[in-house]
């Protein structure tokens, strides 16, 4: 998935790719809809460190 941001919000546009192509969403619903989601995620991603942190930790188990 790809959330464009444009200069202006109603250029936005979400790009998610599925088995027959790229999907493209670009209503205001649609977009607020994919907002929220990245919102939830950045919520509980790890920051950079704390990825490469983990990525060495589990490699080191290996």
């Amino acid at each position: 998935m790809v959330y464009v941001s444009a200069a202006s919000p109603h250029l936005d546009t979400v790009e998610v790719d599925s088995p027959l192509g790229a999907v493209f969403f670009d209503a205001p619903a649609q977009l607020a809809n994919f907002r929220r989601r990245l919102d939830l995620v950045e919520q509980v991603a790890l920051n950079p460190s704390g990825s490469r942190d983990l990525l060495l930790g589990i490699a080191g188990e290996l």
